[in-house]
C-alpha cells in the first residue's frame, strides 16, 4: 500500500523521498528519462524559491530530446543534436536507454530494427558498444545515457540556480535489474547520487490520488501508457482507511499496484515504422531500378522525420500529406496518408477495455485517436 502525497505530477514521486532525505537547504531534481523525451523537475526548499517546479529547456519547453550528437569534435545534447539528426543521422545517438541492459546482439536487432544506422560492436562484458562516425571513439550505452542525464542536471541547477546531486528517476516497469542497475551507472558518471529509481504507474497513482476522497468509495484504475517504443497497463485499486491524528479520526487514501502488463516493443514509433516500410515501398516502386532506400541511412532519417509529423497530424485529421525534398538521388516524395488506412493497419495493436469506468491516459500518443478505441 501506498498514501497519496500532495503536490503535483511526476514531482509527487520526488516529493515523497525528499523530507527524510535531504536536508533542508538543498535542492533535488526528479528525472523522467523515456526512449525519446527527458522531463525534469525540481524540489527546492530555499526560502523564497518555489518549492516545486518543472525545468524548461533553452527554447523554453517542458521537455527535450533524449538525443546525444557528435558533429566536428562537438558535443550536442538534445535540441541542438535534433536539428542534424535528418542531415547526419550516423552522427545522433537515439533510443540510447533502450539499450540499456541488453546484450550486443539484442541491441544490434533493435538498431536495425529501428534503421538506426549505428557501428555495434562487441564489448569484454557481452554488451554493446557503439562507434561514433569517424571510428576512432566508442561509448558504452551507460556513457550516453549519463550525458544525457547530466543535461538534465544541468536544467535542473539553472533552474533552481544552485548545485544539484541527489535525483529520483523514474522508471518504465519492464525494466529488470541489469536495465535499473544501467541507469544507476550511467546517473554515477553523471555526477547523480540516484536516491530510488521509482517505477511510472506508481508516479501516475500518486498524482491521481491527491484529490479524490476515497471514504465512502473504493475503486480500480487503470493507467494506461504508450510511448515512442513501449506500452503497459498497470491496475490499482484506491481505497481509504481510518486513523488518529491528535485525537481526531481522520480518513487516509491509499492504493495498492494490483498488476501491471507490458509489450516493451509496442509504442508509437511502431506506428510510425509501419508507415515508413509502406512509404519507402511506394517510393522504390516509383523509383525502380532495383533501388531500396532502405539501405540509405539518411534518406531513412527524413522519410522517418516527416512521417513522425504526419501521423501527429491525423491524430487531428482525416488525412494527412507526405514530402520529402530531395528523399533519394536528388528526388523528392511525396504521398497522402489516410487516417482510416493508418488505423486498420494497426487493429492488432488496440487494446479492448470491459467494464472498468476508470481509465487514464498516459504517455506522448494518448491522442492518436486508434490508441483511443
Amino acid at each position: 500500500m501506498g498514501k497519496l502525497f500532495s503536490p503535483r505530477g511526476i514531482l509527487l514521486v520526488l516529493f515523497t523521498f525528499l523530507l527524510a532525505a535531504v536536508p533542508a537547504l538543498c535542492a533535488v531534481c526528479s528525472i523522467d528519462l523515456g526512449s525519446e523525451w527527458m522531463k525534469v523537475a525540481v524540489v527546492n526548499l530555499k526560502p523564497g524559491q518555489s518549492p516545486i517546479s518543472i525545468a524548461i529547456n533553452e527554447i523554453s519547453k517542458r521537455k527535450s530530446s533524449a538525443l546525444v550528437a557528435f558533429n566536428g569534435g562537438n558535443r550536442l545534447i538534445a535540441e541542438e543534436a535534433v536539428v542534424i539528426s535528418a542531415r547526419y543521422p550516423n552522427k545522433v545517438f537515439m533510443q540510447t536507454r533502450d539499450m540499456l541492459g541488453k546484450s550486443h546482439e539484442q541491441v544490434k536487432k533493435l538498431a536495425e530494427s529501428r534503421y538506426l544506422p549505428y557501428d555495434i560492436v562487441e564489448d569484454s562484458r557481452g554488451a554493446a558498444d557503439i562507434k561514433t562516425d569517424d571510428g576512432r571513439t566508442i561509448y558504452c550505452a551507460e556513457e550516453l545515457v549519463s550525458m544525457i542525464l547530466l543535461y538534465g542536471r544541468h536544467l535542473a541547477e539553472s533552474h533552481a540556480k544552485s548545485q544539484i546531486k541527489d535525483a529520483v528517476i523514474c522508471v518504465p516497469p519492464f525494466f529488470g535489474q541489469a536495465e535499473r542497475n544501467g541507469i544507476i551507472q550511467a546517473a554515477q558518471l553523471a555526477g547523480i547520487n540516484v536516491l530510488s529509481l521509482i517505477n511510472e504507474h506508481s508516479g501516475a497513482a500518486l498524482q491521481y490520488g491527491i484529490d479524490k476522497d476515497f471514504s465512502n468509495e473504493s475503486r480500480h484504475v487503470v493507467f494506461y501508457d504508450m510511448g515512442a517504443n513501449s506500452v503497459y497497463a498497470a491496475l490499482v485499486y484506491f481505497s481509504a482507511y481510518t486513523t488518529k491524528e491528535y485525537g481526531k479520526t481522520v480518513s487516509v487514501n491509499q492504493f495498492q499496484v494490483k498488476d501491471v502488463r507490458w509489450n516493451a516493443n509496442l509504442g508509437g514509433q511502431t506506428m510510425e515504422l509501419r508507415l515508413v516500410e509502406h512509404f519507402a515501398d511506394e517510393f522504390n516502386k516509383k523509383l525502380g531500378d532495383g533501388v531500396d532506400i532502405r539501405k540509405s541511412p539518411k534518406a531513412m532519417a527524413k522519410l522517418k522525420k516527416q512521417v513522425k509529423r504526419t501521423k501527429e497530424i491525423l491524430s487531428a485529421n482525416t488525412a494527412a500529406p507526405l514530402s520529402v525534398e530531395s528523399l533519394y538521388d536528388d528526388r523528392d516524395f511525396r504521398a497522402k496518408s489516410e487516417r482510416s488506412n493508418s488505423s486498420s493497419n494497426d487493429m492488432h495493436v488496440r487494446m479492448a477495455m470491459v467494464d472498468l469506468p476508470y481509465m487514464v491516459n498516459l504517455g506522448g500518443v494518448e491522442n492518436v485517436p486508434y490508441t483511443l478505441s
